[in-house]
């Protein structure tokens, strides 16, 4: 199996642990197991209930960390094959990542739920899989760099919505996820005053939400006008489409009072915009070293190696 495949895999697997750390979240479970690393002082607990959620995503976590510590070691490989010191950094940096994220994990359980470590927890969650992205793409042929535009505009793209990302799960730890339970207005008011600050953190998210759309957009036209790449243009269009998702998803956890499903939905469909807007830059960017010896499709190093 070729590096990039490898890292292929270990993305997606990864995108579904966000998913299940955001179902731990959503469906109360965070303390299920008041232990840490183990649950209950078991490595296989009495599977049911909130220890089903909490413990599953910790097994995910678990195998995710295996597979990041393969594609280190894949990259080191291919590093001294190919003299490329740049993929096996990366693939360093995720292995260093994901052990930061089980640490932080263990933090958040300890000393039960701090905001601030919980926020964390999702920040390099998201540094992580973006990270994977990366080292998938630095395994392969990116082709011709796009214009500078359009790379500037897929950068702040992916900043942007990075930004909303941790300013949401600051929201979500807080408690403020329903200190507005009116849309689209918040108590009649675009920007209510003498309220309190989970009210004005929650009214800040929902209105960045319309900064980041409203550049997606951008983002999107200037792609489409100056690149003829028809997967490329899909992929940008695909972003302003995602953020209306992800909106519509917004409202409806609010007016199902947080249920699970549309609240985990909201988190996994942000990841994804996440990625798009990581990959359109990370193509828009081009080839990230001189291959003048490497015109070939490039296999990667073998993961069994």
């Amino acid at each position: 199996m070729s590096l990039r495949r490898f890292a292929i895999i270990t993305t997606g697997c990864t995108f579904i642990l966000l998913l299940l750390g955001g179902l731990v979240h959503n469906t109360r479970s965070s303390l299920a197991c008041p232990d840490w690393p183990l649950c209950f002082g078991q490595v296989f607990p009495k599977m049911q209930g909130g220890v089903l959620v909490e413990h599953s995503h910790r097994l995910a976590a678990a195998t995710v960390a295996i597979l990041a510590f393969v594609l280190m070691v894949a990259s080191i490989v291919r590093a001294l094959k190919r003299r490329d010191s740049g993929v096996a950094i990366a693939g360093g940096i995720a292995f260093a990542l994901v052990m930061a994220q089980a640490v932080l994990g263990g933090i958040t359980v300890i000393y039960r739920l701090p905001t601030i470590v919980s926020t964390a927890h999702l920040a390099t969650s998201q540094l992580f899989f973006v990270t994977l992205i990366y080292v998938a793409f630095r395994a392969g042929d990116t082709g011709r760099a796009l214009p500078k535009k359009v790379q500037r505009m897929t950068l702040w793209g992916a900043g942007l919505v990075y930004a909303q990302m941790i300013l949401g799960a600051l929201m979500r730890h807080l408690g403020a996820g329903l200190a507005c339970t009116t849309v689209p207005l918040c108590e009649g008011k675009i920007w209510p005053t003498g309220v309190h600050p989970n009210v004005t953190l929650h009214v800040m998210h929902r209105l960045f939400a319309l900064v980041v759309f409203g550049h997606l957009v951008g983002m999107a036209i200037v792609v489409v006008r100056n690149v003829d790449r028809p997967l490329v243009k899909a992929l940008a269009i695909a972003a302003p489409v995602l953020a209306v998702v992800q909106i519509t998803l917004g409202i409806l956890s609010i007016t199902t009072f947080l249920d699970a499903v549309p609240v985990t939905a909201h988190l996994g469909v942000a990841a994804a915009i996440l990625a798009d807007c990581t990959i359109l830059y990370l193509v828009a960017r081009g080839p990230l070293r001189a291959r003048a010896s490497e015109t070939a499709p490039v296999v990667g190093a073998e993961v069994a190696a």
